[in-house]
């Protein structure tokens, strides 16, 4: 292992180390995943639909539960505000939020508004089918107003915040416009994980689309197919010159810095058992990397180890120091050998 190498994996863990006790406030759609695995060894005399028989049964917090649950997980204190339903499944998912050490004091919970749940049931690996209760309506007056004011609260002790937007209504109506002018006004940073809207996250430091995202923000603003610099300048021009980070699953990183360096950062070839949640511990391993002060490169490096072992579990879950740890000189091996194979070296 060479000198420069020795450093620059020294300087990773520097960063994994900097966020430690670092304050975060997550803000976003929650949702609660519940997850039924059994085998299947006959078809149902009812309909030609297979019979699974269940052996295993899960819930966990996801949306932006799952982004606060790895905030706290990688070792931050995490504030989250958020909303559920006054129902069997938003009980389970405070509990949830509760064992993971989540400050979930400004979660509200609202009577006439469901709790956003999927429940997947599987056989094995294969998912067999999936069932969504949700809205995606707006909040209601009166209930963005408590959650605006639970904001007001939190982030005068916030390092960063991160704004993780599902489509499922509680960014929408002007609340992500509001929370950006509130951040910016405070000064703390801002990363955001759009779906559908970009334009609403104008201001923010740091975007994180995934790149079928990334392609169909791009599709509205005339972009061409492709995550090359032209999509990523126009997503950049869209949220008013902050950073963008657009994932690409096995292909890494590529990003575009506030500057309009193109970073590309390859990832460690890995076997992958599912990618759900991958994206949410992506974002938040971006998010305290850049308040630990790494450089962006350097936070995409640290996510996509972060992301490399989420992709290696089951399900929604989250990622600890000690497992990114782990990952971290494999991944930077992978981007000293792409950078080998552009120069020739």
């Amino acid at each position: 292992m060479s000198a420069t190498f020795s450093a620059e994996v020294a300087t990773l863990e520097a960063v994994v180390a900097g966020w430690q006790d670092r304050r975060v406030l997550v803000v976003g759609d929650l949702m609660l995943d519940e997850y039924r695995n059994g085998v299947v060894e006959r078809m149902s005399p009812e309909a030609p639909v297979p019979i699974v028989d269940v052996s295993s049964h899960r819930t966990a917090p996801g949306g932006a539960g799952n982004v606060a649950r790895n905030v706290a997980s990688l070792g931050a204190l995490c504030r989250l505000v958020g909303v559920v339903g006054q129902d069997p499944e938003g009980e389970a998912l405070r509990a949830g939020l509760a064992d993971a050490a989540i400050d979930a004091t400004s979660v509200e919970v609202l009577e006439h508004r469901p709790t956003t749940h999927k429940l997947r049931v599987a056989a094995g690996d294969r998912q067999v089918v999936r069932l969504d209760r949700e809205t995606t309506q707006p909040l209601a007056d009166d209930e963005a107003a408590r959650l605006r004011a639970a904001c007001v609260d939190a982030i005068g002790e916030s390092e960063v915040v991160i704004l993780q937007d599902y489509g499922k209504g509680l960014l929408s109506g002007g609340m992500a416009e509001w929370l950006v002018a509130l951040a910016r006004d405070r000064g703390v940073p801002v990363v955001a994980d759009p779906k559908q809207d970009l334009a609403r996250f104008r201001g923010v430091d740091l975007a994180k689309p995934n790149a079928a995202e990334a392609e169909t923000l791009g599709a509205t603003l005339g972009a061409g197919p492709g995550i090359d610099r032209a999509l990523l300048e126009k997503l950049r021009e869209t949220i008013g010159g902050g950073e963008i980070v657009v994932t690409r699953g096995s292909g890494g990183m590529r990003a575009l810095d506030a500057a309009g360096a193109l970073i590309d950062v390859p990832t460690e070839a890995r076997a992958v058992f599912d990618v759900q949640g991958a994206g949410d511990t992506t974002v938040a391993a971006l998010a305290l990397a850049r308040v630990a002060g790494a450089s962006l490169a350097e936070a995409c490096i640290v996510a996509n180890a972060a992301a490399s072992v989420a992709v290696t579990k089951f399900g929604t879950t989250a990622v600890t120091s000690g497992e990114l740890r782990a990952r971290l000189l494999r991944v930077l091996e992978a981007v000293v050998a792409g950078q080998e194979d552009e120069t020739g070296s």
